[in-house]
């Protein structure tokens, strides 16, 4: 079950993607209209500065547990480790607001059993907060209690979507062969090879002297190789050796050891059945957001400093959430 829930947590991630980092079919604007603490607004779903703020506060708090406050001080790339949550948090808030409102445009609502977790789960972080807390980060219960209700419409939103659909993914489809592989840089060396495989010499001895990839056996699924490598590779029966064929600058030979491993592929059905749910998913996103106007409101949020919240400490939003919703 914890396994089914990460596969579903990661294609809601991965299908959503961040709206304010550019969908070709969304109107973007960066803008002043907004509200003085909006940070932005995806069609008529507002996320204001408070919640942005949590999220923000919960994130930091949970990194510094684990290293400190120090981390801030350091660079990752060409921003500082500020930057990079502030532009994750970001990711995330955009993702969730995404979702709520193309849950609007399903009519997917929250059961009164839902609801009613989300406010309990408020009611146990807001207690958790200092008095000091609430008024620097500006929230009541009652604003907690409707952040917990978006994010569990945000999953809710995903699954049923997803999960509405039957998908059976076929043994072929699903399948992951083991091969031995050797790539040369020049035909002639490769043909050379070649004639010696077929002549009776070890394919794994001659992978080790003459190939230029650093691992000679390796497992495939559909879809990790190019096509031509694919086709060649999934042709091949248990123990037979391909022919020379080009690929990446230059030429491979294959060996299949096994053309179906049973548990590796049965494992793959459900990456599969989850990537399928997932294209079948975007295509529903998108069909949403190619009319949809975005707006970001820059510069509120460039001046968002840590230094100004030395005094939040709160780290429990997301902990919460799984105790009450375990998603």
């Amino acid at each position: 079950m914890k396994n089914k829930k990460r596969c579903m947590a990661a294609g809601l991630l991965l299908a959503v993607g961040l709206l304010l980092a550019g969908c070709e079919n969304t109107k973007i604007v960066l803008t002043t209209g907004l509200a003085s603490d909006e940070v932005f607004r995806i069609g008529n779903v507002s996320c204001g500065l408070p919640e942005a703020l949590i999220y923000l506060m919960n994130q930091k708090g949970s990194y510094e547990k684990v290293y400190g406050i120090e981390m801030w001080e350091h660079a990752l790339g060409d921003m500082t480790m500020e930057e990079y949550l502030k532009n994750q948090v970001l990711s995330e808030l955009a993702q969730v607001k995404s979702m709520v409102l193309l849950a609007g445009e399903q009519e997917i609502t929250l059961t009164e059993a839902e609801a009613a977790q989300a406010e309990a789960a408020a009611a146990e972080y807001f207690s958790s907060l200092g008095q000091e807390e609430a008024a620097v980060l500006k929230v009541d219960q009652e604003s907690i209690s409707k952040m917990y209700a978006d994010y569990c419409l945000a999953f809710k939103t995903y699954r049923q979507i997803t999960e509405d659909v039957s998908i059976e993914v076929s043994d072929d489809e699903a399948r992951i062969i083991q091969l031995q592989q050797m790539f040369l840089p020049e035909e002639q060396q490769a043909r050379e090879i070649r004639d010696r495989l077929e002549a009776g010499e070890d394919f794994a001895g001659l992978a080790a002297n003459y190939s230029k990839v650093s691992q000679t056996t390796v497992s495939v699924a559909r879809g990790e190789k190019d096509g031509e490598y694919e086709a060649v590779a999934f042709d091949l029966d248990n123990g037979e050796i391909s022919q020379v064929f080009p690929g990446d600058g230059g030429y491979y030979i294959l060996k299949c050891l096994d053309t179906y491993m049973e548990e590796e592929s049965e494992a793959n059905k459900l990456q599969v059945a989850q990537r399928q749910k997932t294209e079948r998913f975007q295509r529903i996103y998108e069909e949403l957001v190619k009319d949809t106007l975005s707006e970001f409101q820059e510069k509120l949020w460039d001046g968002v400093v840590f230094t100004d919240y030395e005094g939040v400490q709160t780290s429990s939003f997301f902990e919460v959430y799984q105790k009450y919703f375990g998603e």
